[in-house]
């Protein structure tokens, strides 16, 4: 800026001593006639080139020059008024006002271009807060924009809270904390030349919202720069699309809150609906069994008695069973959850499902196809366990005769892919994504498949179900082959 001003003003002393020469060194062609034209024309290009004062004093300076070498008696300042005095006074009189409006003109020009510059700015700054999501992250940018704006000020403080400020100020005095807290509860500018509080030496402007301020901008300056606060304004208007930014994010994210809160009472209500589903049965049953055996223990045989008690103690397992799985999905629906995790055979996990299997009696069970050459897999063996005999026991509920329940383990790409089958009545469905894993009512909503899809999730994988045209379903449980 300052090598541009030196340019500038060299060309414009250049033309003015161009003009000096002409007028000592006077050619044919000009004249007492043409001269003052062309002390006009040069005095109005050099007093764009000059300072304003500058400008003047050269003018007159030209002038007295113009009379010294052109106006007769030549070579001496002495002027006929009644001849060539009005002729002087007018050049004096338009060289000045040809300066003067062209310099006001240059200044006019000057600041429509600043205010173009800051309109622009303010256009991408607003651009800026609509793209990015938390606006609290362009608070030095603001910081760098407000500088840039309110250059008269000494020192810049702004920030959301008085303690975390992105300043020029090591912190802010006793003083400025009050004012800064004013501010930011009042939501109204504060400090001098702004009608409230005018005795603060500082200026407090506000990042203001609709509803309340968000942050504060601390402008402090000395009394020699207070008069021109033209600034104020556009520095406002910045600090303004800063609060509206961050009031439409405390909306965002109230209202994400509210998403996230009816969606916990959604699952909540289903989980517990899914509680009494499951365990409607088998305590019906228990108790149906027990009641049989209090009301009719003197007419019952034996081999009645026993085959009570035997379907007491099944369904008893059956209600440990949900409540393991209970336990374990509100485990694993907590917040952080951290399960550990190791590399283990596949081979080994379908194996202890299918002992279990046979230590529980289970009439359905499963024909099992495992792929050779099943890399090891890095899981929770417990809760993969508990997945699968969840698959298998809910195929069970639905299938048709035993026996007809098949276990299917196989590699795809990047993963090891758990399928249980079954005869029984499908989901009506032709393919089911794991946006859709809870499958219909006919086939269960119950604990059991929603701790498969909590496994599933926690271990990175998902959950697929398909059925060939309502014939059949078979249940997937996809995870990861990560690498050793």
């Amino acid at each position: 800026m300052k090598r541009n001003a030196f340019i500038a003003g060299f060309f414009g002393f250049a033309l003015w001593s161009a003009l000096m020469l002409i007028l000592v060194y006077p050619h044919d062609w000009v004249t007492l006639t043409n001269a003052p034209v062309l002390l006009i024309l040069v005095s109005s290009i050099y007093s764009l080139l000059l300072p304003l004062a500058l400008s003047l004093m050269l003018s007159a300076f030209a002038v007295l020059m113009f009379n010294y070498q052109m106006v007769p008696p030549v070579h001496t300042f002495h002027v006929d008024l009644h001849e060539h005095g009005i002729l002087l006074i007018t050049m004096m009189g338009v060289s000045w006002l040809v300066t003067y409006l062209l310099r006001r003109q240059k200044q006019i020009a000057a600041l429509e271009r600043l205010q173009a510059q800051r309109t622009l700015r303010l256009m991408k700054w607003s651009e800026q807060l609509r793209e990015v999501d938390d606006p609290h992250t362009l608070l030095s940018q603001l910081n760098q924009l407000v500088r840039g704006l309110a250059s008269e000020c000494d020192a810049i403080a702004l920030g959301f809270e008085a303690h975390d400020l992105s300043s020029d100020i090591t912190s802010l005095n006793p003083q400025q904390l009050e004012g800064f807290k004013a501010c930011l509860k009042e939501n109204k500018p504060l400090g001098r030349n702004t009608g409230r509080y005018e005795s603060l030496p500082d200026i407090y402007l506000p990042m203001r919202g609709k509803s309340k301020a968000f942050g504060v901008c601390v402008c402090t300056l000395n009394d020699s720069k207070a008069q021109n606060m033209q600034w104020t304004r556009d520095v406002q208007a910045l600090l303004d699309q800063m609060g509206l930014a961050c009031e439409r994010r405390e909306s965002l994210l109230r209202a994400q809150s509210a998403r996230e809160l009816a969606q916990s009472q959604k699952t909540r209500s289903l989980f517990l609906t899914s509680i009494a589903h499951d365990q409607r049965t088998p305590l019906a049953s228990i108790m149906t069994s027990a009641t049989a055996i209090l009301e009719q223990a003197g007419q019952l045989s034996t081999q009645e008695i026993r085959r009570y008690a035997e379907l007491i103690h099944a369904e008893s397992e059956q209600v440990a069973r949900l409540t393991d799985n209970t336990l374990t999905l509100a485990r694993l629906s907590g917040d952080r959850v951290e399960v550990p995790m190791q590399f283990e055979s596949v081979e080994d996990m379908v194996a202890s499902v299918f002992q279990r299997l046979r230590q529980r009696k289970h009439v359905h069970l499963p024909k099992v196809d495992v792929d050779p050459g099943l890399p090891l897999l890095k899981c929770n063996m417990v809760l993969v366990e508990q997945a699968l005999d969840n698959l298998i026991d809910n195929a069970s509920k639905h299938s048709g005769k035993p026996a007809t329940i098949e276990l299917k383990v196989s590699k795809e790409e990047g993963s090891v892919l758990f399928e249980v089958s079954d005869k029984g009545r499908g989901l009506g469905i032709h393919a089911n994504t794991d946006s859709e894993w809870k499958g219909d009512r006919g086939r269960g909503m119950g604990i059991g498949l929603q701790l498969c899809h909590a496994v599933a999730q926690i271990h990175g994988g998902h959950l697929i179900f398909s059925s060939n045209n309502g014939q059949g379903t078979v249940a997937g449980l996809v995870l990861p082959n990560l690498p050793e």
